[in-house]
């Protein structure tokens, strides 16, 4: 599977596309989205483009008819691209929202530091008439797949799944398992299984690689480890991981891209 961003510079066309279904979601906790969603929305509208969003979100600016609301969940098969605007905590919320659609995202930072937001506000006009355009071009980005044993349930990752100690002030005991065969036993307080997207996240804080986004591998980085010679480990992409925890006293923590929290035992 794959995340796609969208990025200033490879097909071009002279005119702009219209009846282009553009995508939207938005932080509506930043300070500055409101004032410039609805003008942006409007200037869209106004070029032909069919703007889609959640209803929260229709309901937060007070759209009419002519911006389309629909259920989040169908927003990445309402798009043609996805227009993400706040901060790299939204980018994630919509790249795990589009999963295995592989829609076009393309991130725009309404402030803070944003290593995923590509486009600034001062930009986004400009940049939003190139994409109209087609002058763009598509950057591939890994995603993982996420399942816990004994559910159907599906979590797509664009930077890290963690799985540690959680409120305990204990080590836990882990056994890593690559395609079903066993790989190490870590005594630690976690471990982070990263993409290269988010290799400059948790992982390189916790002392892993930095890895190119366009290569395709996972990280296994275990979290302080009680060790000498233990250290991170780079494995293919097609890898199958199976973490399992030895009987804990108390509850371990899974945390999805950090936004989605587990408690788990």
């Amino acid at each position: 599977m794959v995340f796609k961003a969208a990025c200033g510079g490879l097909e071009s066309s002279s005119q702009e596309e219209t009846g282009m279904h553009v995508g939207i979601v938005a932080n509506t906790r930043k300070e500055k989205v409101r004032e410039t969603l609805k003008p942006f929305v409007s200037r869209l509208t106004e070029k032909g483009v069919q703007c889609v969003m959640g209803a929260s979100l229709h309901a937060f600016l007070e759209c009419g008819e002519e911006v389309l609301s629909v259920d989040l969940g169908k927003l990445p098969l309402k798009s043609d691209i996805i227009i993400s605007l706040g901060g790299d905590g939204t980018m994630l919320s919509a790249a795990r929202l589009i999963g295995a659609e592989e829609t076009p995202l393309v991130g725009v930072n309404l402030g803070g530091l944003g290593f995923l937001t590509e486009i600034t506000l001062d930009d986004l006009y400009e940049k939003a008439d190139r994409i109209l355009r087609k002058e763009y071009q598509i950057a591939s980005r890994m995603i993982l797949d996420v399942r816990l044993s004994g559910s159907d349930t599906v979590y797509h990752v664009l930077n890290d799944v963690v799985l540690d100690r959680g409120k305990s002030p204990r080590v836990i005991h882990l056994d890593v398992h690559i395609n079903e065969v066993f790989f190490n036993t870590y005594v630690a307080d976690g471990i982070i299984v990263a993409t290269p997207t988010g290799s400059t996240a948790y992982s390189l804080a916790a002392g892993g690689p930095i890895i190119m986004p366009d290569l395709e591998c996972i990280i296994l980085n275990p979290i302080c480890p009680h060790a000498l010679t233990v250290r991170p480990t780079v494995i293919p992409a097609d890898s199958r991981i199976g973490l399992v925890i030895r009987a804990t006293e108390e509850p371990v923590q899974l945390s999805v891209d950090g936004q989605e929290n587990l408690s788990l035992r």
